[in-house]
């Protein structure tokens, strides 16, 4: 949160399953004080390098904290903690992740299953010096992230192929992915004022009009546009951002799909697009 009191969020990246079309996996950035966020750590992770030397370069000094909160475990979404060693070498680092109540063992010694011979050459702790895992689970639970006390909402998505969890920041925005529409998620993200949804394929061929049902708009473990786009038409949001978008798709396909939201739904719908900023104002 800056001085204009707007939180900027930085797609880093935005694809789903693949980095193809420009775009890395899935990672959202932002910064509050001197502590950096994370939203899943794929390998939009990676454009930290350039990042920290380029439109970062003034915040990234005094970075003190790196807090990465991870919806599930799926290779797309986690590789980037892989690389962490070298990108926020010296800083503390909290990885907030499902666990127990998710998939019946601590979040910790899921992540130790990564991070041990042969697909890594030292552990969690060695890899992360300073790392903290905390797990998440509903309601959720309350951080402290630069200087501030953010409540964060924690939603569990059973339906995807491995269950997945949904964040919600106060009442600024949450973050919903790999899963498909779901009408507990519409009371989950109600009131705040952007939202960040999977949009694995457009679904607007299958689009009757308001009343469909959501799981006109469900495609296995994952939501077509129209799903995203009547999830935040019906919780009152007015703002919302496609991604984790299907590699096999261009951008150019994800931006009309958006716009077909738009245009039939009321609201305003955009494809996140990787380094193209979402500013927020509280």
């Amino acid at each position: 949160m800056n001085e204009k009191n707007n939180l900027t969020i930085y797609p880093l990246g935005t694809e789903g399953w693949i980095p193809a079309n420009g775009q890395e996996t899935i990672c959202f950035a932002f910064f509050v004080g001197d502590e950096m966020v994370l939203l899943d750590a794929g390998t939009g992770v990676s454009r930290l390098i350039e990042l920290s030397r380029t439109i970062f370069r003034h915040t990234w000094p005094d970075i003190k904290r790196a807090h990465i909160f991870v919806s599930h475990y799926h290779f797309d979404h986690i590789v980037g903690l892989f690389w962490l060693r070298a990108i926020l070498k010296g800083k503390s680092v909290t990885v907030y992740a499902p666990g127990q109540t998710s998939y019946g063992r601590p979040a910790k010694e899921i992540l130790g299953d990564f991070f041990q011979k042969p697909f890594s050459p030292r552990p969690l702790e060695e890899i992360i010096p300073d790392v903290t895992v905390r797990e998440v689970e509903p309601p959720g639970l309350n951080v402290a992230i630069g200087g501030r006390k953010v409540k964060i909402g924690v939603k569990a998505n059973p339906a995807h192929s491995d269950p997945s969890v949904s964040f919600r920041f106060d009442d600024l925005f949450a973050f919903v992915t790999d899963t498909p529409p779901e009408d507990s998620t519409i009371e989950f993200i109600r009131g705040v004022k952007v939202l960040l949804h999977e949009a694995y394929f457009d679904s607007f061929e299958r689009y009757s009009g308001e009343d469909d049902t959501l799981e006109t708009h469900t495609g296995g473990p994952h939501a077509g546009s129209f799903g995203a786009g009547l999830v935040a038409k019906r919780a009152g949001i007015q703002r919302l951002y496609l991604m984790h978008h299907n590699p096999e798709s261009t951008m150019l396909e994800a931006l009309n799909a958006a716009k077909l939201v738009s245009e039939h739904l009321g609201i305003d719908c955009r494809a996140a697009a990787d380094l193209e900023e979402i500013v927020i104002t509280e």
